[in-house]
């Protein structure tokens, strides 16, 4: 499901970008997007709405119910039913491929930025967090566990740089796959620009194993929308090739064979019950955080219904 950007009620991702601490510029995202949650039309949808309490001196005056004030003079506290707590694996990509880009940042960097804040999110609502980074091998791993220092280790994986450039999806997963003894949610973070049976045979694995997976495809604006015009020397990302190309005369070729590659992703999704999230790095993260929510929340209630 595409994310598109809405300048007019969201902080563009471009802005934030210019944070240079990860780990500030994940915090900025999430207190952004609380704040907005009362004017914003997903409030309401990611969790479930139980009832009210009296406000005690304590709470946080952002989560009362002004409209209900207005009707009845009565400071009031929305409670909201308590979540089933996850394990989850955040699988983030960090192949040459990865560092391509139109923009003022690349994939990798929005991709980094994405799984900080989902962690912190998802750490927050105290499920037991790891990370995973990968190119053609595991590059650093994060047990998921809920202590003091956690999300600390986690930013440093994420800042740390790939020892490969070249991308092994299938290996990578495949080596990671032991590390998961118990079942949980495992979210990738991936352009998943390689070959669809090395990316269908580990997904597939972790759904045999149990796991519930959600992918968020990262894609520069460029890849999703081809948008070059003038001639130029283009580099393959992963081997160094270079070679001249007219985009026009490419176009068509290229939406023919990215257009195939998009579809055989989507059925095997599908087939699989997997969400795929399409992410384009001009959008804000705001909204890609609201998806991660809500099925979480999709996720849990399926949990308690079984």
């Amino acid at each position: 499901m595409p994310v598109s950007a809405d300048p007019t009620k969201h902080i563009d991702a471009k802005t934030l970008m210019r944070i240079k601490s990860l780990d500030l510029r994940a915090r900025r995202i999430l207190e952004g997007y609380t704040q907005g949650l009362h004017r914003s039309p997903y409030h309401g949808s990611s969790v479930e709405f139980s009832e009210y309490r009296a406000y005690a001196e304590g709470d946080d005056p952002k989560h009362i119910d002004w409209k209900l004030y207005a009707r009845s003079d009565r400071y009031c506290i929305k409670k909201y039913e308590a979540e089933t707590n996850l394990i989850c694996h955040l699988v983030v990509d960090q192949s040459r491929s990865m560092e391509f880009s139109t923009l003022d940042y690349t994939k990798a960097d929005y991709a980094s930025t994405l799984a900080a804040t989902f962690a912190q999110f998802l750490f927050s609502q105290g499920d037991s967090v790891g990370i995973v980074t990968f190119a053609d091998e595991i590059n650093t791993y994060v047990p998921p566990r809920r202590r003091r220092g956690q999300m600390h280790q986690m930013v440093v994986a994420l800042e740390t740089e790939p020892k490969s450039t070249r991308t092994d999806i299938k290996k990578s997963l495949g080596d990671m796959s032991p590390m998961l003894r118990k079942r949980g949610l495992v979210v990738i973070l991936s352009d998943l620009l390689e070959d669809i049976k090395s990316i269908s045979s580990q997904i597939t694995y972790l759904r045999s194993c149990g796991h519930d997976v959600i992918v968020f495809q990262i894609l520069d604006p460029a890849e999703a929308r081809w948008t070059f015009k003038d001639n130029a020397v283009f580099e393959d990302m992963e081997t160094g090739d270079r070679f001249l190309l007219d985009p026009e005369r490419a176009r068509a070729h290229y939406e023919e064979q990215f257009g195939a590659h998009q579809a055989a992703v989507e059925k095997l999704c599908a087939g699989l019950g997997i969400d795929l999230v399409k992410v384009v790095t001009d959008a804000p993260f705001d909204q890609t955080l609201h998806r991660l929510l809500s099925l979480r929340s999709q996720l849990n209630r399926s949990r308690r219904g079984a």
